[in-house]
């Protein structure tokens, strides 16, 4: 029950901190990523201490046939932090490039993931909607300029 109330006051204390961190943003162009990193503490925030449970359940329950389906649990999360990382960059560009009127039709982020569960994004491609093909160079540096991150763009047209 102690573990219950100390969670519950970690979140109630990180929900706090994020609220007041974005009371200080000021509103611009980098309202957005603030807001997203502020969500992924939030989250991280949430799940830590099921990270402090699930090791001490899997040695409580381990026997020898349980080593496959562990390692498929953790590929199936590993996927699935993949995916929502994807999906978050993939919204995140499209909100970029729509400030500008700039329509796209494919993005892609090169990821790496650590061993400490960590994601390190290396270049996020972009492939612009047909009829952009001369503003590739134009979303190319806007991207890299609000993201920070490294962006290729290509256009069929």
């Amino acid at each position: 029950m102690n573990a219950v109330r100390e969670w519950s006051a970690a979140i109630c204390m990180a929900v706090l901190a994020a609220a007041m961190l974005q009371n200080l943003v000021p509103n611009g162009s980098m309202e957005r990523m603030i807001r997203f990193v502020i969500g992924a503490f939030v989250i991280c925030a949430l799940i830590a201490p099921v990270s402090q449970i699930v090791p001490q359940v899997s040695l409580d329950l381990q026997q020898p046939s349980q080593s496959q389906p562990d390692s498929q649990l953790q590929n199936t999360v590993e996927d699935q932090i993949s995916s929502a990382a994807q999906d978050s960059i993939y919204n995140l560009v499209v909100a970029e490039l729509s400030r500008i009127d700039i329509k796209c039709e494919n993005v892609a982020a090169i990821m790496d993931t650590h061993e400490d569960g960590s994601i390190s994004i290396n270049k996020v491609v972009v492939k612009l909607a047909k009829g952009y093909g001369s503003e590739c160079r134009k979303a190319s540096d806007y991207l890299q300029k609000e993201l920070g991150i490294k962006t290729e763009v290509s256009s069929d047209g």
